[in-house]
């Protein structure tokens, strides 16, 4: 897609995160309520997109780091600051009308006065019904606010990946997982990275512990973990989870896989390059590097221990690759602690 502007780009990043409207049948405000303040937000993201002249002083000339893992490369530094300087505008004023749902006394700037007036909202003392109720119900929160999540029950951010992703193979995936007791999380502005609403689906036998999102860190089970980052030139991006205290297992019992595996796994582990993290505390110089030699097809490739998540991330799925990875997780799960069961979901 073309973009006018950089602040055009970021503002399509909201709008690819607002998902369906499925409102909540048994709320105290009516559907049709629900559904006006849904086409009031909707109408919002698509104001930022169609006139971001609305939200700052000047537009930038379209720009997007290429590469998600090593943004320095890119030399430009001032890049990601002119990003959040636009995001921020719309984000000050997300909290703003959350403030103002709660009747709290709020100074809007004329900006933001004059941005509300355009998607209809002039009267601030007789805010649309949904509005208030999505901004004072019980464990009211400003992602669930912002993205018009009525139902507490409904999977919203399975809707909004799948969309982004490939709807018929990322359900495929999706639903063997939940078939298999796969539990999906929301992680809500807990992530480094600014996502405000990712997703991870994994596997509780693994660990009690809940997913603190993303799939590269920290990683105490299998799943996936699904998130949108707005500043790369593709966004969207999915992740298989390799809970940290069994990779050395995986890698080790290769000759275990199916040869179909055997060669996803070569195509896609990450190999020792040399980058020596995982020896730069050794002051003895007598470690050896994080890696465990794998011969495949008389080959033999130096499968790194240290950083496997990031090689084993997509930003579209096919059919053929949720077989993969299905495959995978399945393989990964004969591992599983028999005795740890999760007893937390959402």
């Amino acid at each position: 897609m073309t973009f006018t502007s950089l602040e055009q780009r970021m503002a399509k990043n909201y709008i690819d995160m607002f998902p369906p409207f499925v409102p909540d049948e048994n709320a105290p405000v009516s559907v049709l309520e629900q559904e006006l303040f849904y086409s009031l937000m909707k109408s919002f993201y698509q104001l930022a997109f169609d006139e971001p002249l609305l939200f700052v002083a000047s537009l930038h000339e379209d720009d997007v780091f290429p590469n998600r893992f090593n943004k320095s490369a890119y030399g430009k530094p001032k890049l990601l600051r002119d990003m959040k300087k636009f995001t921020k505008t719309i984000d000050d004023l997300l909290q703003n009308m959350f403030l103002l749902g709660q009747s709290n006394n709020v100074k809007l700037n004329k900006r933001q006065q004059v941005i509300l007036s355009r998607i209809g909202i002039k009267d601030f003392a007789n805010l649309p019904t949904a509005w208030t109720f999505m901004a004072t119900r019980k464990g009211a929160d400003l992602s669930a606010f912002s993205h018009c999540l009525f139902n507490e029950d409904y999977p919203y951010t399975s809707d909004i990946y799948a969309r982004l992703f490939g709807e018929f193979a990322y359900k495929k995936l999706e639903d063997w997982m939940l078939e298999k007791g796969y539990k999906r999380f929301n992680i809500y502005l807990s992530m480094a990275i600014d996502c405000k609403l990712s997703l991870c689906i994994v596997n509780p036998k693994w660990s009690k512990d809940t997913p603190s999102g993303g799939f590269e860190y920290k990683i105490k089970h299998t799943g996936i973990a699904a998130l949108l980052e707005p500043c790369v030139v593709n966004p969207q991006i999915f992740g298989v989870c390799i809970p940290n205290d069994m990779i050395k297992t995986y890698i080790e019992n290769f000759n275990s896989m199916s040869e179909k595996l055997q060669d996803f796994v070569i195509k896609r582990h990450t190999k020792c390059w040399g980058c020596n993290f995982c020896i730069q505390t050794d002051k003895t110089g007598k470690r050896p590097n994080a890696y465990i030699p794998t011969i495949y097809k008389q080959q033999t490739y130096n499968l790194c221990l240290r950083f496997p998540g990031y090689a084993y991330a997509f930003n579209h799925i096919d059919d053929e690759l949720a077989e993969q990875l299905i495959e995978m997780l399945t393989f990964m799960d004969n591992f599983a602690p028999k005795n740890k069961l999760a007893n937390h979901a959402q």
